[in-house]
């Protein structure tokens, strides 16, 4: 009688009779997870019996539940401060109304409750950590009446505004792909987060070691890592269990310059498995690195302004690329809206999709992504993956051949000579798997340096800029996700002097810029990054010579110096 009540409250689009099933639901089919035979099973009574009468039914549904364990440690000046672990499943339900050539996602209402229904399911809820099948189905069954109720909401408000709009040659709101059935390993455990814990603490104790005029303001070190499951059904019929592997580790420091600018340095490491970081000698001397580069830059003099070619080494070049290339090979598409003058929200359109067919590097230039590729030179590449999240495979795609623009990276929602998916829709949109750039005409790395200094004396300029680091967003002051792309570099005469400086950035980066790659080195460099706290991505580049750049200072405001000395304990360390 109680859980009549309670499912008379909810009063769910699902039939009375369908109800009962969920209250005294059957057991798991035979020895399959019990997590998979809820979304199986309650994916096949929603698709059969969910609807309103009048309404349209859901032509699409989705379920995903990622079972995920992860730890995090955090360590200050030498100590200990965070050690989390933590256990949690994650449900997240997708439903379409209407069919795939228009539907009720990529819409944007005013109405704050219907909110955008984007590609992939709007956010998740917490679901139960015990395997208990019952509660598992009823957890999916109320979230999937409140996805449906919203998708009808939201579908007439987008059929409305489409009948006052002129007709035009639309395109299809989700693209047909074929079902998969997949079922990879699992990952593997956490190590003891109590190992971790040691490392972080002794990195940042690495950074304290280093000693310079003043201490050092910040001496962070900071270990992540999560594993696990995912589990995922679609109307479609796929079926899919993929691992869930990601580990990140940051180790950042700063202090106050001599002219009261806020100098930081930091390097983060990105990997499938913390067991596949660097061995631990190998990190404490990134991380003097790190503090010796502070401290240096403190004093170091403040470049100046530039136009001119520019030199870009190592995992500089990398993340310089991850930054400004890889981006305009994502096709994005905006969501409508209700209004069309806020079409789009603050979604991006990559200009490169109007230049499939044209060029877009340098001739001798070829650009690829190839998420199929596990290792390089000997290390584990963190972008490749088997299972996009929209569960569709990953391909491995040519983007650019001889400088012309094949193709782009995208999901399942169509553009123009984009009809399909290929398999790179990951962490909310399309996004690079391993990207990896190279030149039939690359030079060693070390001849491309003395090109570089002979470029500056035949183009009769006083000076240029090798680039040696490029902050990652959030890891300089200023530096965060759309914001200045600020860097470390050089000074370089033509005469071969150098001098570090500091306090650049670069100023805006074309798209037509890439055209103009004067050469390349043979080596390239991996570099793994993070697209969210569960999903990897890398690129393979090499060392780049941009033929014209953009150098500004770095727009930063001097505060005032610390009032009151260090303690005594402190300024002796």
């Amino acid at each position: 009688m109680i859980k009549t009540l309670v499912a008379q409250a909810f009063r769910p689009a699902v039939a009375t009779a369908s109800l009962v099933a969920i209250v005294f639901g059957a057991a798991p089919r035979g020895q399959q997870s019990p997590i998979m035979s809820a979304l199986q099973d309650e994916l096949k009574r929603s698709m059969t019996d969910l609807r309103i009468g009048g309404e349209p039914a859901p032509y699409y549904i989705e379920y995903e539940i990622d079972d995920t364990t992860s730890l995090r440690t955090v360590a200050r000046f030498g100590a200990l401060i965070d050690e989390t672990n933590d256990h949690s499943r994650t449900l997240r339900v997708q439903v379409r109304v209407g069919d795939y050539g228009f539907d009720s996602s990529r819409f944007i209402t005013q109405d704050r409750g219907a909110g955008v229904v984007p590609v992939l399911a709007d956010g998740g809820l917490s679901a139960t950590l015990d395997d208990d099948y019952d509660v598992m189905r009823r957890e999916i069954w109320l979230m999937t009446d409140a996805a449906y109720k919203r998708a009808l909401t939201v579908f007439a408000k987008k059929k409305a505004a489409f009948q006052n709009r002129a007709a035009a040659d639309a395109l299809p709101d989700f693209s047909r792909e074929k079902p998969v059935q997949m079922t990879l390993p699992s990952s593997m455990p956490l190590p003891a987060s109590h190992e971790w814990a040691n490392r972080v603490t002794e990195l940042s104790a690495a950074l304290m070691a280093v000693r310079g005029d003043r201490p050092l303001e910040t001496a962070e070190a900071w270990a992540s890592a999560v594993t696990g499951a995912s589990y995922y059904v679609n109307s479609e019929g796929t079926t899919a269990v993929t691992p869930i592997e990601s580990a990140y580790l940051r180790v950042l420091a700063d202090r106050q310059g001599d002219d009261g600018i806020t100098v930081r340095d930091a390097f983060t490491s990105v990997e499938s498995r913390l067991e596949e970081m660097q061995p631990m000698a190998a990190l404490v001397e990134r991380a003097r690195a790190v503090a010796l580069s502070v401290h240096a830059q403190s004093t170091a003099a403040s470049g100046e302004e530039f136009t001119g070619p520019v030199l870009l080494q190592g995992e500089a070049s990398a993340e310089f690329l991850r930054q400004t290339l890889a981006p305009l090979f994502l096709a994005r598409r905006p969501a409508d809206s209700e209004n069309p003058r806020f079409g789009g929200g603050n979604q991006q359109v990559t200009p490169f999709l109007t230049r499939i067919g044209l060029r877009v590097l340098s001739d001798s230039f070829t650009v690829s992504d190839t998420p199929s590729l596990k290792t390089f030179e000997g290390r584990p590449v963190a972008g490749a993956y088997a299972l996009d999240d929209e569960a569709v495979a990953a391909e491995d795609v040519a983007l650019v051949d001889k400088g012309r623009l094949v193709t782009l990276l995208a999901g399942r929602t169509p553009q123009r000579k984009l009809p399909q998916s290929n398999g790179h829709s990951r962490g909310g949109g399309p996004q690079a798997g391993v990207l990896q750039i190279s030149s039939s005409q690359a030079v060693p790395a070390s001849e491309l340096k003395a090109k570089y200094i002979a470029l500056l004396r035949q183009q009769d300029l006083p000076f240029g800029y090798i680039v040696t680091a490029v902050a990652a967003p959030g890891d300089a002051a200023g530096a965060g996700p759309g914001g200045p792309i600020i860097f470390e570099a050089v000074k370089v005469t033509p005469d071969g002097r150098e001098t570090p400086v500091r306090g650049l950035r670069f100023g805006n980066v074309p798209s037509t810029a890439f055209r103009d790659i004067l050469d390349a080195s043979r080596e390239r460099t991996l570099y793994n990054y993070r697209v969210n706290q569960a999903t990897g991505a890398s690129i393979i580049a090499p060392d780049l010579i941009l033929e014209e750049v953009e150098v500004q200072h770095v727009r930063d405001v001097p505060q005032k110096p610390i009032v009151v000395p260090p303690p005594p304990a402190v300024a002796a360390k």
